[in-house]
């Protein structure tokens, strides 16, 4: 997938015809929906086998909510829908537990919101449904003003590879797992999930779940409009990609020649090996801004290259190093970063997610200390 659709988005990149333009979007509308699918197998896979495990890291509990709105915003503004979020004042401002899970859940049903709704409204709301002096239960609700669901489909809604009906697959599209993931993590928060409908006149998806509480509350207050963009990564002013030295470690032929050409129509420099071990020794130059790492090579693979790296690195010298991966399951980012990597893109790879990346962590090495190549 990540061959297809890294041509995709470097064909689209170069001069068509109207017509082969048109050709290309659609395959690239139908690679995204089939990778949406592939992900949804593979975490509904990990969810049933008892192998995913929830994170508990600490949180601020606005900027989850505004990025889900700010970044699914855009879908919203091109229906003509507006999508607004709203956050109790007494909801904590910190807690401990797995954001990207709670993110997720929240993806899922504004996501679901907005497919299904031609006019009107998406509303996002979080309340406090209960506390103690050490656990949070929120209640997530998103009402539309969208079709509604058929009394006839509510029992079944939330099983594996179900929608709200026949006609809703063909024309709106999915895999049918959204809802079931939704509702596997929602309860391994400890929480309850389901919603109120009638066809024709929208509906209400609701969620609880528990967090324990991290820090003092602070009220908090949120409203998004559709659209409204995120604020920019921030980055060294005087950063361009043309200052920018990459070392890409890939083995890959093809996912090679896709990073390479992403790289260069960027305007990033770049120098290219093959595995590991030929990655730790380039590195000694001192030359390099930021290391794009292959997690599986022959010979030195990724982790243990990092490692040697890092190992060499002194005075509170550190080169930035980004996974780049098809792992893309739980746990996978955190063992990069445990290895000593700073950031992790998943395959396949997009040239903006990319770009924006480098340029950021490009941005923290040149105004960080000094790196001092070992001999």
């Amino acid at each position: 997938m990540n061959g297809v659709t890294g041509m995709l988005d470097l064909l689209l990149a170069s001069p068509l015809s109207p017509e082969q333009q048109d050709c290309a979007k659609t395959v690239q509308a139908s690679a995204e929906a089939l990778l949406v699918v592939i992900n949804d197998i593979l975490e509904f896979s990990s969810i049933e086998s008892g192998k995913l495990e929830l994170g508990t890291e600490p949180f601020e509990l606005a900027p989850v909510v505004n990025e889900v709105c700010a970044l699914l915003g855009v879908q919203a503004r091109r229906k003509g829908l507006q999508l607004h979020s709203h956050l109790d004042p007494s909801l904590p401002r910190m807690l401990l537990g797995d954001a990207s899970r709670l993110r997720q859940i929240l993806s899922n049903l504004v996501g679901n919101a907005i497919k299904f709704t031609d006019s009107g409204e998406v509303a996002v709301r979080v309340a406090l449904e209960r506390g103690t002096s050490h656990t949070a239960t929120l209640r997530v609700t998103v009402r539309d003003t969208g079709i509604g669901i058929d009394s006839d489909h509510c029992v079944e809604l939330f099983n594996s590879f179900v929608q709200g009906d026949n006609s809703a697959a063909r024309k709106y599209g999915g895999s049918g797992l959204g809802l079931a993931i939704s509702k596997q993590l929602v309860e391994m928060m400890k929480g309850r999930i389901g919603f109120e409908s009638e066809a024709g006149l929208g509906s209400t998806f609701w969620f609880t779940a528990t967090f324990q509480k991290y820090g003092a509350r602070v009220a908090t207050d949120s409203r998004t409009a559709a659209g409204e963009p995120r604020p920019p990564i921030a980055v060294a002013a005087s950063i361009s990609p043309a200052d920018v030295c990459v070392l890409l470690a890939e083995d890959n032929q093809v996912n090679q020649r896709i990073a390479l050409r992403m790289l260069g129509k960027s305007g990033f420099r770049v120098d290219v090996v093959s595995d590991g071990r030929q990655a730790a020794d380039a590195v000694k130059s001192g030359k390099y801004d930021v290391v794009l790492m292959d997690v599986h090579m022959p010979g030195m693979d990724g982790f243990a290259a990092t490692a040697e790296i890092r190992g060499r690195e002194r005075d509170g010298a550190r080169l930035p190093i980004i996974a780049m991966t098809a792992r893309a399951m739980a746990g996978d980012r955190e063992e990069c970063l445990a290895a000593g990597m700073d950031d992790y893109l998943t395959k396949p790879i997009q040239m903006e997610e990319l770009c924006r990346t480098i340029l950021r962590w490009a941005g923290s090495s040149h105004n960080g200390p000094k790196r001092t190549p070992s001999p």
